[in-house]
């Protein structure tokens, strides 16, 4: 039995736990424990953890909201969804929402000094505050465990900070059995940072029996959008995210009938409407404020087109793209700017425009709004693409087989 031990504060949210549970699900010589936030600040939004089966349990000193620490008392009961080889442990942390700074307050020595893991699989940069705290409790509890780590990183820059994450970074790497970058280019970065050990590009996933192609005309017909051509954008308002590009392009559609559908929150906003009404065209959006992860294959199938503008600035650059793979599985043809990896995202299954040309995105709206083959042909491209090559299905097995690999079993 391999005993691996996982840190994310992505798995908070429901969606994204999926890839443990296959690996649960399918391989029986494996057995996860996975620790996660209570609570993390997100896109705007404080998320509370919930059990699997929507219910929160209790919160104590001595248990957890899904599942309990072994070694201390039985609580309300496991999550309806783990079983003896996959278990959750959400525990509370210090600076909720901050990636670099946030640590573990309570609650996580037990999965080093009794768990014992074979494999430490870190999904946080190797640069924070909670990485630190990962060494060193794998020196105190369990220094022969095998340590993943799984990076976002997506543009060279220097750490700030002074010389605190430089350090821990540079600990994290001598430490480091195999690295997960997001994609090759990433991958180019870590070996510029110093890294050389051994890796293998692992992109985001998708859950692609959550999302998916499902009837929602009663929800169009409630936003306003039946019968037109819904040009759609779900994320962040952020300037980075090209949104005046988007709306500077749809002012220039001409006599198409459409609606430009923005789903998301974000400080940027005012300056969207601003905008809007300076092009004259205030009266084609609909603004919808950040939804719950389980409603948002609701509000993609909505749309006739997903558009991810993303720019390119000194110190970002879209480093994937989680929603056009959403939109991909819920069969909407998608359209991206050629910011950092979209265009690999997308490969062959949507179109392409260059970052910030209003033009050449208008031109390529104009294109899927009258070619109907265009839009079934995306559709149908996107959907077997997120399915061979993002689906949490795929993910797992190939993560199985990294774990095989490093234990010299593979």
């Amino acid at each position: 039995m391999i005993k691996i031990l996982v840190f994310s504060h992505l798995y908070i949210l429901k969606p994204y736990r999926r890839k443990f549970e296959e690996i649960a699900k399918r391989f029986g010589d494996v057995r996860l424990r996975v620790v996660t936030p209570t609570q993390w600040l997100e896109n705007f939004q404080d998320i509370v953890f919930e059990s699997q089966a929507g219910m929160p349990a209790p919160q104590s000193d001595t248990e957890t909201l899904w599942g309990r620490h072994p070694c201390l008392p039985t609580t309300t009961g496991r999550d309806a969804c783990a079983t003896s080889r996959y278990e959750g442990f959400p525990c509370p942390i210090c600076f909720s929402g901050y990636t670099s700074r946030f640590f573990y307050t309570r609650g996580i020595v037990t999965h080093f000094r009794d768990f014992k893991p074979d494999i430490i699989h870190f999904e946080e940069e190797p640069w924070s505050m909670c990485a630190l705290q990962v060494l060193l409790l794998k020196k105190l509890f369990c220094s022969k465990s095998r340590l993943i780590f799984r990076t976002s990183l997506s543009i060279w820059m220097k750490q700030r900070f002074f010389m605190l994450p430089t350090w821990i970074e540079k600990l994290f790497f001598k430490e480091t059995d195999m690295a997960f970058p997001l994609s090759d280019s990433a991958g180019e970065i870590l070996r510029r940072k110093g890294y050389r050990g051994p890796l293998k590009p692992f992109p985001n996933g998708v859950d692609v029996q959550l999302f998916r192609k499902i009837d929602v005309s009663e929800l169009k017909s409630q936003l306003g959008l039946e019968g037109k051509f819904v040009i759609g954008y779900a994320g962040r308002l952020l300037q980075m995210k090209g949104l005046d590009t988007l709306l500077c392009a749809a002012a220039k559609l001409g006599g198409l009938d459409y609606r430009l559908f923005i789903l998301g929150r974000g400080g940027y906003k005012s300056n969207l409407v601003a905008l809007s009404e300076k092009l004259g065209i205030s009266h084609k959006l609909r603004w919808m404020d950040a939804v719950p992860p389980e409603d948002v294959p609701r509000y993609i199938n909505c749309m006739d087109a997903l558009v991810l503008p993303s720019l390119t600035t000194p110190g970002w650059v879209e480093f994937f793209g989680r929603v056009l793979v959403e939109a991909m599985a819920c069969e909407v043809p998608v359209i991206g700017s050629d910011s950092g990896e979209i265009p690999n995202v997308i490969g062959d299954a949507g179109l392409i425009f260059h970052e910030g040309d209003a033009d050449d995105l208008k031109d390529k709206l104009l294109l899927l709004a009258h070619d109907e083959n265009l839009q079934s042909e995306l559709a149908a491209l996107g959907r077997k693409r997120a399915i061979e090559k993002y689906s949490w299905e795929q993910i797992a097995a190939d993560t199985y087989e990294v774990y095989k690999n490093l234990m010299g079993e593979g």
